[in-house]
């Protein structure tokens, strides 16, 4: 029988950021893109194998430990399949880095006002608050008049979602941004800020 919509959209998610995941560890790097391809069609079969007496797929076991993904983590996951497997050009580091950072701020001000840290939670303007959305368009706007293509189009995308009501979810928030995005997007500024400040030092 076919899981419901929300329940399909999930395990997809799941499926296509742990074949992203997979293909970025060193190993994996080394392998020609036929060979790739066939990894990736063989982990897709496997994830959604049914296992046990609930013939549950692998995928929902995972989910259940990694809880839904946002729709922007799964979005750069197809980005990035399609620029291992097909060879298509890498996002421009100025894309990827004013992606993160915005990411990156987010989730500083997201989880601990969620967790009970000071009076103002953020997450409550996920529930279809007007000024989280006009904040998103101001975002969009002015990341379009510097030249950047990134941002607008994952928010845009992560709103269609939610409009569509892809989630379990009816946050605009866990459309955007999820802990794994977070930690990612954390760690990604980081060690961009530590690489230029060594090239500073030398």
């Amino acid at each position: 029988m076919f899981p419901p919509l929300t329940d399909f959209v999930a395990l997809l998610g799941v499926n296509l950021a742990l074949c992203a995941g997979l293909l970025c560890l060193p190993l994996s790097r080394r392998l020609p893109q036929p060979a790739a391809r066939w990894l990736v069609l063989l982990l897709l079969i496997s994830l959604w194998w049914p296992v046990g007496l609930s013939a549950i797929p692998m995928a929902g076991y995972l989910r259940g430990i990694v809880s839904d993904l946002s729709i922007t983590l799964v979005a750069l996951s197809c980005l990035s399949l399609q620029t291992r497997l097909f060879g298509t050009a890498r996002l421009p580091e100025r894309e990827r880095l004013s992606l993160y950072a915005v990411l990156a701020v987010s989730a500083i001000v997201l989880y601990p006002t969620a967790l009970g840290w000071g009076n103002w939670d953020a997450y409550r303007l996920g529930w279809g608050s007007l000024s989280m959305q006009l904040g998103l368009l101001l975002v969009c706007l002015a990341s379009w008049f510097v030249g950047l293509r990134l941002l607008p189009g994952l928010t845009a995308l992560a709103l269609l979602a939610w409009s569509a009501g892809l989630m379990e979810s009816n946050n605009l928030w866990d459309y955007l941004l999820d802990p794994w995005l977070a930690v990612f997007s954390l760690a990604y500024c980081i060690k961009y800020a530590i690489k230029r400040l060594l090239e500073k030092l030398t």
